[in-house]
């Protein structure tokens, strides 16, 4: 359950506050591209800020429809464009080239390559932040991205930055629902202004005292800044062992040649109770069976405890994606469940 007051706090505290310095040049002036559906929190907040800077508002007809919005991109220059990650590796390979916009990545962590090949291309920052549909849905922004603009810090730092204004964040231990020491992952659990009432129709969620559990893994450095490393539901167990899908899938998008990658984690058949690391990948046109399983193993073998390492690599052009355009690993996982149920 959101209400008007969760809404507003999220106006005032998330985007209102990371380009507050900006405000006297963007209010009624700007344009803001919103290419994330609108039924989606992260479209439907874009919206409310749109309204409330009295931003012109551009909107993509069809959020995969990614030549269309490079199009829109080079025609109407907007100041500001929010995207997701899987939007952004098929941006990137049209080399747009240099446009004064702000990109802003939001709805799942962004990869490292992804974002350095996109500034090199239009030499544009490109902001980050957390948050949930729960939270309204912003919880962190990183004002580092924007610093040369904004000035609000010296030097750019990678993360999902820090809470926003009035929001109190913790990492906890899974099993004690203790706090963890700076580094160390645990979950993050969120309270504040822009936090849900509650699940309909108990106002279930939150504990007594206003903690939302977000069911995601992460943790803080000694500066502040927030990481995300995985959903629980998308740890890997490797004989007992964490492996971070996301950690993964960083390592292998380094590989030139890939596009797309999602890591996950399906029973062994010869193990009882441990999984192993598959990873799917889309390689980018121009690599199309150039690429093979051995190269991207040996790659993670550079980075990665041998624990981590993906015992198959799985080339797949048509991945699965939900309608808010996110990788969707559900669906996977049942698929190469199957696979290896067949196998074993």
């Amino acid at each position: 359950m959101i209400t008007h007051f969760n809404r507003y706090a999220n106006l005032v505290h998330g985007l209102g506050w990371l380009l507050e310095p900006l405000s006297r040049g963007i209010i009624g002036k700007s344009s803001v591209y919103i290419t994330i559906p609108l039924f989606h929190s992260y479209g439907h907040a874009l919206v409310h800020m749109a309204a409330y800077w009295s931003l012109r508002v551009i909107i993509a007809p069809d959020p995969r429809d990614i030549e269309n919005i490079v199009n829109t991109i080079k025609e109407h220059r907007p100041f500001l464009i929010p995207t997701i990650p899987t939007q952004l590796m098929k941006i990137e390979k049209y080399k747009i080239g240099r446009v004064n916009s702000l990109f802003f990545s939001g709805s799942a962590p962004l990869p490292e390559s992804v974002r350095e090949a996109v500034m090199k291309d239009m030499g544009n920052p490109i902001g980050e932040g957390y948050g949930l549909t729960e939270t309204a849905p912003v919880a962190t922004l990183n004002p580092s991205a924007f610093s040369k603009i904004t000035g609000f810090m010296s030097k750019e730092k990678r993360g999902l930055g820090v809470p926003v204004p009035d929001t109190d964040f913790r990492v906890v231990d899974t099993a004690t629902g203790e706090d963890v020491p700076f580094g160390e992952t645990g979950e993050i659990i969120i309270r504040g202004p822009q936090v849900m009432k509650g699940y309909w129709p108990d106002a279930s969620g939150l504990t007594q005292d206003g903690w939302f559990h977000t069911g995601d893994l992460g943790y803080m450095d000694n500066e502040g800044f927030f990481y995300v490393t995985d959903r629980i539901k998308d740890m890997i167990n490797v004989s007992g062992l964490k492996v971070y899908s996301t950690k993964v899938d960083d390592v292998i998008f380094r590989h030139q040649g890939v596009q797309m990658v999602v890591t996950i984690g399906v029973p062994d058949p010869e193990r009882e109770g441990s999984e192993r690391v598959v990873a799917i990948v889309r390689t980018k046109e121009e690599f199309s069976g150039k690429v093979s399983a051995d190269e991207i193993i040996n790659l993670c073998r550079e980075k990665l405890a041998p624990y981590e390492v993906p015992k198959i690599v799985v080339f797949k052009n048509d991945l699965p994606m939900t309608v808010t355009g996110k990788l969707w690993k559900k669906e996977l996982r049942e698929e190469f469940k199957e696979i290896l149920g067949k196998k074993a």
